[in-house]
């Protein structure tokens, strides 16, 4: 782990109020090898600030329109949403007419937007 990650970890560990922990979290994170951050492997370091950061602002909104789509009946027969049919949509209906998970992130607030009036109109219909 480099000095700049081992301050970013440290600050996001007080930020989610970790810090008296910060040796459990290492210890979990390098499956019981090490205590110290600056002996974190590389693949160890991602998890962990994947872990603390949470879910990114794209991530979010990403699963907000699946989680719409899954309300609306846009399923596989095991339960799980459609991709293809959201991709599609999007493809269709969206400004920068590309797959969900290939639009920008300064375009995903509008494709938010577009989809909840399309959720809002199935909820109404129901």
């Amino acid at each position: 782990m480099t000095k700049a990650q081992i301050k970013y970890v440290r600050g996001l560990l007080h930020r989610q109020g970790l810090t008296e922990e910060k040796d459990a979290v290492v210890l979990e994170y390098t499956g019981g090898r090490t205590t110290h951050l600056t002996e974190m492997r590389y693949g160890e370091t991602n998890a962990l600030i994947k872990f603390l950061a949470g879910p990114s602002k794209k991530d979010a909104m990403t699963g907000k329109i699946l989680s719409m789509a899954h309300e609306m009946g846009w399923e596989l027969p095991g339960g799980k949403v459609d991709v293809q049919r959201v991709n599609a949509w999007c493809m269709k209906y969206t400004s920068c007419k590309q797959p969900l998970d290939k639009i920008p992130m300064n375009e995903l607030p509008k494709v938010v937007t577009v989809f909840e009036r399309v959720y809002m109109s199935f909820m109404k219909g129901i």
